[in-house]
């Protein structure tokens, strides 16, 4: 993605879609994928929403965030997502869109296959 991201407001929670008009991954599914984000958006609501993403079955593997916000950290531990942010080279040049990658928050890693 290229721009922020709300799991409240950018997505269809039903279906897993991004949905946004002019969303930079408008069209997109993002069940079991990993999600590399610039920035996240919106407040409160956004935490609880990634928990219910992952009741439905349509949740992310994982979010790769820039800069991420304490609620969205609460959501992704809730529904046990590995979250991370703040790395020293620029995920979103280093990453493509279908690419395979593994992200490992502990060692603060991304291995890109």
């Amino acid at each position: 993605m290229k721009e922020g991201f709300s799991p409240r407001y950018d997505l269809n929670r039903v279906t897993g879609v991004i949905t946004r008009i002019g969303h930079s991954a408008e069209g997109e599914s993002i069940k079991d994928r990993i999600l590399v984000i610039p920035t996240t958006k919106g407040g409160v609501a956004g935490g609880w929403a990634f928990n219910d993403l992952l009741h439905k079955g349509i949740a992310p593997k994982a979010l790769v965030f820039g800069k991420l916000n304490p609620v969205m950290v609460q959501g992704a531990v809730l529904a046990k997502l590995p979250i991370t942010e703040g790395w020293t080279r620029n995920a979103l040049e280093d990453i493509r869109t279908g690419q395979r990658i593994r992200v490992d928050p502990a060692a603060r890693t991304i291995t890109v296959f």
